[in-house]
């Protein structure tokens, strides 16, 4: 490796930006290489005790896959010195591209900087234009001076390049091995997107921009099976000249190609609209409640909402689409008796004998929220999501989905199997497509 020298001597370190412009790194990229392999280490405790979720593997490897990358592993180590040094060495000897995220923080559990050093016998320094930055906000918004933890979160190691962090505190930095790339990255996922997007991306597309980028086709599905998709698409559809993927998640089917080639990918989609068009509701990375809005908003359609067992995730799922309040006007979460009687006007005497979960209920809650808040459309859920509450007559997992328009009522009864947060979902895939149905 490039930075392999004594311990406490820098010996002749040239700096990274003398090997980004050396002619080695730029004879590996040369036009025509296919692919770069990348890999990702996230660093953390917490990631490995399953504390928290890993959303920035998630990110990086979607992002870098978009950019033509090939993502050869993803590994996550604990917060030590010993561990990020290791990865680090492992990861240069089979990849070209190493991205690191987390351990950037204050506390002393924080060491992947040093992790980092220690992988090449370099000192730490500090970064006057992010200290600068610190000292900003600690005075802007603290009222205090920089605590002497917190400056250690300008420092870097010698041989890198600082990445400035103008959307947090820890400094991110990059180095360059041979013809290896090192980034390193915060773990806060917000400041690692921004830094990724206005930072990285422009960095390697700099320095790995002569490879071919792969093309992708997604293909997002509700209201079949993943056995179903491939019954239809037949044993001979899968081939060697792409890379397939199906992923099935609550409710939903995504189908994921990727081809060098755009005719093949044109093929598949034509073969794809002839055998499952009609559960297809995007062919891109789309969420379906994103789908919903575009089609509200080109019919200048509106939409309101009632539920009761899914207490208030189907209006999530609608409001997470900026711009959503275009044509959602608003939702109630009428999970007692007395605000479905209260605040949406449905009779004591039908809840009394039909009891909350009943199809008759459901319909009057997407008729009354409609009513009530003058929309074209008025979605109204009500069941048992478990895991207690269930009865004989009416188990867990039953609910019912009712849907009011403008010349028609509808009324749906369902028995969903899975854990709460599972049936939750579920529900509120089916509501939506539903609707999707409805309007498209």
């Amino acid at each position: 490796m490039a930075y392999s020298v004594p311990h406490g001597s820098l010996g002749t370190i040239r700096h990274p930006m003398v090997w980004l412009r050396d002619q080695s790194f730029k004879e590996h990229m040369k036009p025509g290489k296919q692919s770069v392999s990348a890999e990702i280490i996230t660093v953390g405790h917490e990631l490995l005790q399953g504390n928290i979720l890993n959303t920035n593997a998630r990110f990086l490897g979607r992002e870098l896959t978009g950019l033509g990358f090939t993502v050869k592993r993803q590994v996550s180590c604990p917060d030590q010195v010993t561990e990020i040094r290791d990865c680090l060495k492992e990861a240069l000897g089979r990849s070209q591209l190493v991205i690191l995220s987390g351990g950037l923080g204050p506390t002393p559990d924080d060491v992947t900087r040093e992790g980092v050093a220690s992988c090449f016998h370099v000192p730490l320094v500090l970064s006057e234009a992010q200290f600068a930055r610190i000292k900003w906000f600690y005075k802007k918004f603290r009222r205090q001076s920089v605590p002497d933890l917190v400056r250690e979160e300008a420092l870097y190691p010698q041989n890198a390049v600082p990445l400035i962090n103008r959307y947090g505190i820890a400094l991110g930095f990059y180095l360059v091995v041979d013809t290896s790339l090192v980034v390193v990255l915060p773990g806060v996922p917000s400041e690692l997107e921004n830094m990724f997007h206005q930072l990285v991306r422009p960095l390697l597309r700099s320095r790995f921009g002569c490879f071919k980028r792969g093309l992708q086709l997604v293909v997002k599905m509700v209201g079949i099976s993943e056995p179903e998709v491939m019954r239809r698409l037949g044993d001979r559809f899968v081939s060697p000249l792409f890379q397939f993927g199906i992923y099935p998640e609550c409710g939903e089917i995504t189908i994921r190609i990727r081809s060098h080639q755009p005719a093949i990918l044109q093929s598949l989609i034509k073969k794809i609209k002839t055998l499952l068009d009609d559960f297809v509701y995007a062919y891109e990375d789309v969420s379906l409640g994103a789908v919903i809005g575009k089609i509200l908003t080109r019919k200048k359609a509106t939409l309101s909402v009632a539920e009761s067992c899914t207490g208030g995730l189907l209006s999530s799922h609608i409001t997470t689409i900026p711009g959503a309040s275009r044509y959602f006007k608003g939702g109630l979460t009428a999970y007692a008796n007395e605000v479905k009687k209260e605040c949406l006007g449905i009779s004591e005497v039908l809840l009394t004998r039909r009891g909350a979960v009943s199809q008759r209920v459901a319909l009057e809650m997407a008729k009354k929220i409609r009513s009530k808040l003058k929309t074209t459309y008025g979605l109204g859920v009500t069941g048992i999501a478990g895991p207690s509450g269930g009865v004989r007559k009416k188990p867990v997992g039953l609910v019912y989905i009712a849907l009011a328009t403008p010349k028609k009522n509808h009324v749906w009864a369902h028995r969903f199997f899975g854990d709460r947060i599972q049936i939750q979902t579920r529900v509120v895939t089916q509501a939506l497509e539903y609707l999707w149905r409805e309007i498209r």
